[in-house]
């Protein structure tokens, strides 16, 4: 049984499940463990002191500035945390004996339920697109193989059709009391963040439009079982064919989950699906809409979730709905349900048995804490009105951004944004204009970075970042949680918010129990433990798949130091004799475009970019977030005035008014001599160790490019791009013996997508589609090898 405590400084403190309180009990009074090891403030002082936590969620005041200062205010980050499933008597109307053993009964009957919009058949048969699209099919006599008519509609409205059923509704949230208190430690959820939305139902008049991460599948059922415990209504939510077990599907299809068949690319398909969700907004029935998987099994794994999101913004240009109010959801994991079982059943049909093992195999292990994060409410009006602000400038494709680096030249177009062709070009979204699919693309870039921004860093996180990335030999055990509360503080100094509270040797040892299988524990003659982790394949996929998360943290800073990195690699080729006393000057112009040409290299999805903010804006940010951190020092000229210093400024002779005659002349009013900016690396061992911390965590996404890049003369072309991608993804299984955090499915999709994007491939009709078949350019060999060496120069 999970159990919370409210701590001095106003947050949730939680205390471990039983069998992580037994570890780190026989941890503490083991012979192994020294209490001289845990001096103060390591043994008995809470890690926060004071309101140190940030409120995450906020949207953005460039694109939302209506928004932004509406629903907000600073006595909403006081109001503190609870635990979703600590439920008893107190949030009943009843007292007493009976009240306390039937408390769980008594909350659920007590949560409001919003009824469901009946007979919706009529109004989607009666749509005017539906008919439309009907009438022309039915015209067309001389095609045998149009099939289009009231039957078919009704067939596919009978097939994506979901209810939310009060009844189930409410007993699926009583069984999901019992289980979650059984599995997980608690369910974190802010108070300001709930009051935000019951606030944003009374200021605003349109429907909510949840936009989730979806990290497990879990999420179809946690999100809606958070907004029930709170009586906010519960929303219909997309599925996809990844739930495949039994008794599952037809339960989330009762609680609101409409499926989607992959072979759903019907014209008619489609257009009954947009006119059922046009329905669903115009009774202002809340969705949740996931813009991106949980497994990526196709390159273009978000496709779905931004064609929800144009329906969004079409029924809202269409007047349809007065107003849509986004709302960004971060859900983070101690450790994630779906680890292998649900990623093997979902690639095909599951048995009955087969789902009760893996319940029975759920119900055995311990998952620890849940932290489900609201972003402030975004009103799509305030959005649209603002599109002039937060609409960057033409883009350009990759090719003609990188190529030219690629292949040795250089481009003055580096300094463009890169374009999404992948998504604009795609004939699954609604007719809408450019301009518009630029905008919702644009939208859903932008809710992805907010909900990425407030999601917590949960303590397995920066467990596994510790030992992926900085401790790979092992660390003692003093030292690793000296380090853990280094990396903590790091996180809330940059803004975004960890998931849990309490002692930190408590902390270090519940998120050791959570990654044991990954771990290994010794003993040393100081009466300490030595943590060393597993170098099998199994394991260091697991810590870099939980290391992953804390990326969107660091991710200006890591850039800026892969891209120092590739310029030190070159002074080192270049130097002759190398001193280790001397200084090596480093220019900032160039190390923003080598920081910009890393930006274009990585794809949307890594680099996590919002579309206010041009990749050179974002460049010099982590520039100057490298100085911040002493990594780099600004070289002082003594002949050089501060830029800022105006006061002792001496205007010249030249500047003075010139006459007509005078007035289009090019030259500059005063001769003023440009002056470039230099650094120098940092002394200390501490920036030369953060250094490197930062470098390391980029390090799987670029040896897998680098990887990839010299197979690509090992695939057999021309190839479809789903079978390019696994025949990538078993490649690089084969090669990577030592590194198997690079050989992932994920990782090789990223590969191929932006190699397409790059210009390696180019596509040729198919039967079954477009191939995929390597260009002119990279037919031969050396360019090949460069874009391979281009890729190297970033690496480690």
């Amino acid at each position: 049984m999970a159990s919370v405590r409210n701590s001095d400084d106003g947050f949730v403190q939680v205390s471990a499940s039983r069998e992580s309180s037994e570890f780190v009990n026989q941890v503490k009074h083991s012979d192994l463990l020294s209490t001289l090891a845990f001096t103060s403030p390591f043994g008995g002082v809470s890690l926060f002191l004071g309101n140190t936590r940030p409120f995450v969620g906020r949207c953005c005041y460039i694109c939302a500035p209506q928004s932004w200062a509406l629903l907000f205010h600073n006595h909403l980050a006081l109001l503190g945390f609870r635990n979703a499933i600590l439920v008893t008597e107190t949030q009943t109307r009843y007292r007493g004996w009976l009240a306390r053993r039937l408390c769980y009964f008594l909350f659920v009957v007590g949560r409001t339920v919003y009824p469901d919009v009946p007979f919706l058949e009529h109004r989607v048969i009666n749509n005017a697109r539906v008919q439309q699209v009907t009438m022309e099919n039915l015209c067309n006599i001389c095609d045998q193989k149009s099939h289009y008519n009231m039957r078919n509609v009704l067939g596919i409205f009978y097939q994506i059709q979901a209810i939310i059923s009060p009844l189930l509704l409410r007993l699926t949230s009583w069984v999901l009391l019992k289980i979650f208190n059984w599995v997980f430690v608690n369910l974190q959820v802010h108070r300001g963040q709930i009051e935000m939305l019951r606030k944003a139902r009374e200021k605003y008049a349109g429907p909510f439009v949840f936009l989730p991460l979806h990290k497990s599948r879990l999420d179809y059922l946690l999100v809606t079982f958070v907004l029930f415990c709170h009586s906010i209504r519960a929303p219909y939510f997309t599925c996809g064919e990844d739930v495949q077990l039994p008794l599952l599907r037809p339960l989330l299809r009762k609680l609101g989950g409409i499926f989607i068949p992959r072979d759903s690319g019907d014209h008619l398909f489609r257009v009954v699906l947009n006119s059922y969700i046009e329905e669903l907004l115009n009774e202002q029935q809340s969705l949740a809409v996931y813009l991106k998987d949980p497994v990526s099994y196709s390159v273009r794994s978000s496709l779905t979730g931004f064609m929800w999101l144009a329906w969004v913004f079409d029924a809202f240009q269409n007047r349809l709905i007065p107003d849509a109010v986004l709302i960004p959801v971060g859900v983070s994991y101690d450790r994630i349900v779906d680890e292998h079982y649900l990623e093997q059943m979902g690639t095909g049909k599951t048995s009955v048995f087969g789902a009760i093992r893996w319940v029975l195999r759920f119900l055995q292990k311990r998952y620890g804490c849940i932290r489900v994060d609201f972003g402030q409410p975004v009103s799509l009006k305030d959005y649209i009105e603002n599109e002039g602000i937060h609409l960057c400038t033409s883009a350009i494709p990759l090719q003609k951004i990188l190529l030219p680096y690629v292949l040795g030249y250089s481009t003055d177009s580096v300094y463009c944004e890169k374009s999404q062709d992948w998504l604009l070009n795609n004939d699954e979204l609604p007719q809408l204009s450019k301009h518009h699919q630029a905008l919702v693309a644009d939208l859903g870039r932008h809710m992805l970075y907010t909900a990425s921004c407030c999601s917590a860093v949960m303590s397995t996180t920066i467990m596994a970042c510790l030992l992926f990335h900085k401790h790979q030999q092992g660390i003692l055990l003093s030292t690793l949680a000296k380090d853990f509360c280094w990396l903590m503080n790091e996180v809330l100094a940059r803004h975004f918010d960890v998931g849990f509270s309490g002692k930190l040797l408590d902390i270090v040892l519940h998120a050791l129990f959570l990654l044991r299988e990954c771990v290994i524990l010794r003993s040393c003659p100081l009466n300490n433990l030595i943590v060393i982790p597993k170098i099998n394949r199994k394991a260091v996929e697991k810590l870099s798949f939980y290391s992953n998360s804390i990326l969107p943290v660091f991710i200006g800073e890591a850039v800026a130091a892969c891209a120092l990195n590739s310029i030190l690699r070159e002074v080192a080729k270049n130097m002759v004799d190398w001193d280790s006393n001397a200084e090596v000057a480093i220019s900032q112009e160039e190390l923003i475009c080598k920081t910009v040409q890393l930006c274009h290299l990585l794809t949307t999805e890594t680099l996590l970019l919002p579309p206010c903010r041009s990749v050179y804006q974002f460049s010099q940010e982590a520039v100057d977030k490298l100085m911040y951190c002493e990594i780099l020092i600004m070289e002082e000229n003594e002949n050089k005035q501060p830029a800022c210093d105006t006061w002792q400024k001496q205007f010249g002779k030249e500047l003075t008014w010139k006459v007509m005659d005078d007035f289009d002349d090019s030259e500059s009013d005063a001769d003023e001599t440009v002056w470039k900016c230099y650094f120098k690396l940092g002394q200390t061992q501490e920036s030369h160790t953060f250094y490197l911390f930062l470098c390391s965590l980029l390090q799987p996404v670029l040896k897998a490019y680098e990887a990839a890049a010299g197979l690509l003369h090992k695939l057999d072309f021309p190839i479809e791009e789903s079978q390019c991608v696994l025949r990538m993804f078993q490649l690089l299984h084969a090669q990577v013996e030592e590194q198997h955090e690079s050989a992932t499915f994920s990782i090789a999709n990223s590969a191929i997508k932006t190699f397409r994007e790059l210009g390696v491939f180019k596509e040729e009709p198919g039967t079954k589609g477009p191939l995929l078949k390597l260009s002119e350019t990279f037919q031969e060999p050396d360019n090949l090898l460069k874009l391979q060496w281009y890729i190297q120069q970033f690496c480690d």
